[in-house]
C-alpha cells in the first residue's frame, strides 16, 4: 500500500510549548493553499488559535508561531508610534531566540526568492523604511542575509541607515537576552527598543529626505508571522488574529492588498522636448531671440519655463473601467515621462495593486489584465497612493468596497479622508489625468 502524508502528521502541539498549563487546547487551522488569508502562519494566544500550514514545507512557519506561544505576550499594548516597528522588534527577539536553543527559521528557496523581490521591490521605490522593518524582522534567519544583500549596489549612506539600525536592535536584544539568562530578551526591552526604533529612524528618514510613513499594509514576506511570510504571506496582519474588539470585527473591512512591480520592458516616447513648457517672448533676459519685435513691444527675449514632471495616477480597474496600453502611453507622456502609473482589483478578500509604469517604461499588454472584477481594496490602495509622488490622481468612479466587493458608511468615510488628507484628485478618464498632469503640478493641485 502506498503511503500517504495526512495533514495530522505536521501538526504542531502548542500546549507543550507554553510556558503554564492550560486545560482549554488550542484550535489548528491549515492555511495550505489559503492565499485569502493574510499571512500564512498567525497566533492568537487569547482565543488560543494557530494558523500554520499543515505541509513538511510548512515546518518552520510552525516553529515560529510555536514561539509566540512560549514567549510573546498575550496581549500586543497600544503604543503611540506605528505598531509595526513593536512587531518587527518582537519577531527579531523570537527568531534569535530560536537560533539560541538550536532551532533557527529557515526559507525555503521559493521563500527565498519571494523576499528578495520584495526587498527590490521596496529599494525600487524608495520605502527604506519598510525595508529596514523587514530586515529587523527577519533577523535570526536566512532571509535576513537575502535582504540586506539588496543594498550591494546601493549608496554607502543608505547602507550605513539599514545597516546601522539592524545592528542597534539585534545588540540590545542580545545583551538584554545575557542579562536576563534566558534565550530571549524580556518583552519590556522590545517595547523599549520599538520606541526608540520608531523615533531614531523617522529622524534619519527625515534627514536623507525619504518618505516616513508605512505603506498599508505592510508585506513582510519570510520575516515573521505578524509581519506575513512564506508563500501567499503578501499582507500584514496589523493586529494579531482574536485582537479586535467587537465593533472593530463587525465593521467591513477592506481585502488583503498585493502590491506588484510588473516588469516594464516598453519605453515610451515621451522626449526631452515634452519637459519644456511653450515658450514666450519678454523684454528682458539673456540672449536675444526675437529681433523682429523690437518696434513692436521690445519683446525680443524668449522664455522657456521648465515643467517639473512627475505624478502617481491610480486606477481602478474594476467592472467595466480598465486601461491599455495607449492610456499609459498618454499619461508618461504628458508627464514628460515621470509619472508612475498602478492599476488594482480584487476578488472576494484580495486584491492586487500593480506598478505597470514608471521613469518612462511600461508594462507589456498582458500585464494590464485586470487582477479580479471587483474592488475589494480601494481603502489600502488609497493608502498607498497617498504616500506617492504628487499630483496624486486616482482615476475611478468613486465606488469604494471591502471584503465582499461589499460596502459600508464608514469604509466611505475613510476613503474620503484619506482623499483629502493627501490631496488626493479623483477623475473618471485617463483623458482627465493627462489633462491634469499636462497642466503641471501647481495646475494639477489646485484642479
Amino acid at each position: 500500500m502506498k503511503n500517504r502524508t495526512t495533514p495530522n502528521q505536521h501538526k504542531p502541539f502548542p500546549e507543550f510549548a507554553e510556558p503554564l498549563p492550560n486545560p482549554i487546547p488550542y484550535s489548528i487551522i491549515d492555511t495550505t493553499g489559503k492565499h485569502w488569508l493574510p499571512t500564512n502562519g498567525m497566533t492568537s494566544l487569547s482565543e488560543r488559535k494557530l494558523l500554520v500550514p499543515l505541509v513538511a514545507e510548512g515546518r518552520n512557519v510552525a516553529r515560529h508561531e510555536l514561539a509566540h506561544v512560549k514567549w510573546s505576550p498575550p496581549r500586543i499594548p497600544k503604543v503611540r508610534y506605528d505598531v509595526r516597528y513593536l512587531l518587527a522588534v518582537e519577531d527579531a527577539r523570537l527568531n534569535l531566540g530560536l537560533v539560541k536553543i538550536d532551532l533557527p527559521v529557515e526559507l525555503g528557496p521559493a521563500e527565498l526568492e519571494q523576499v528578495r523581490n520584495l526587498a527590490r521591490g521596496d529599494l525600487a521605490e524608495r520605502d527604506v523604511l519598510g525595508f529596514t522593518l523587514r530586515a529587523i524582522a527577519a533577523q535570526g534567519t536566512n532571509a535576513e542575509a537575502t535582504i540586506l544583500g539588496e543594498l550591494a549596489s546601493h549608496k554607502e549612506a543608505l547602507r550605513t541607515l539599514v545597516f546601522g539600525h539592524v545592528r542597534k536592535v539585534r545588540i540590545a536584544l542580545l545583551r538584554a537576552r545575557r542579562r536576563r539568562g534566558a534565550p530571549v530578551a524580556d518583552f519590556r526591552v522590545v517595547r523599549a527598543l520599538a520606541a526608540r526604533l520608531a523615533r531614531e529612524l523617522d529622524a534619519d528618514l527625515a534627514r536623507h529626505g525619504l518618505p516616513r510613513s508605512l505603506p498599508f499594509p505592510l508585506a513582510l514576506a519570510g520575516a515573521g508571522c505578524c509581519l506575513g511570510h512564506g508563500p501567499g504571506g503578501h499582507a500584514l496582519a496589523g493586529k494579531k488574529a482574536g485582537k479586535e474588539s467587537g465593533s472593530e470585527a463587525a465593521e467591513l473591512a477592506s481585502g488583503e492588498l498585493r502590491l506588484v512591480v510588473a516588469p516594464l520592458p516598453h519605453s515610451t516616447p515621451s522626449g526631452a522636448g515634452a519637459r519644456r513648457g511653450r515658450g514666450r517672448a519678454k523684454q528682458e533676459g539673456c540672449t536675444p531671440r526675437h529681433f523682429h519685435r523690437w518696434a513692436i513691444d521690445r519683446a525680443i527675449f524668449r522664455h522657456t519655463a521648465r515643467r517639473r514632471p512627475g505624478g502617481t495616477v491610480l486606477v481602478d480597474v474594476s467592472g467595466s473601467m480598465s486601461l491599455d496600453a495607449a492610456g499609459i502611453d498618454s499619461i508618461l507622456s504628458a508627464s514628460a515621462g515621470a509619472a508612475v502609473v498602478a492599476l488594482y482589483s480584487g476578488t472576494d478578500k484580495v486584491g492586487e495593486l500593480r506598478v505597470v509604469a514608471r521613469k518612462g517604461h511600461r508594462a507589456d499588454a498582458r500585464d494590464l489584465v485586470p487582477f479580479g472584477r471587483g474592488n475589494i481594496v480601494d481603502e489600502p490602495a488609497l493608502e498607498w497612493l497617498a504616500t506617492q509622488p504628487g499630483p496624486r490622481i486616482w482615476i475611478s468612479d468613486g465606488g469604494v468596497t471591502g471584503i465582499g466587493d461589499q460596502t459600508s458608511p464608514a469604509l466611505q468615510q475613510r476613503c474620503r479622508e484619506i482623499v483629502e488628507r493627501a490631496g488626493i484628485q479623483r477623475v473618471r478618464t485617463v483623458r482627465e489625468a493627462t489633462r491634469l498632469l499636462a497642466a503641471g503640478p501647481g495646475r494639477a493641485g489646485a484642479a
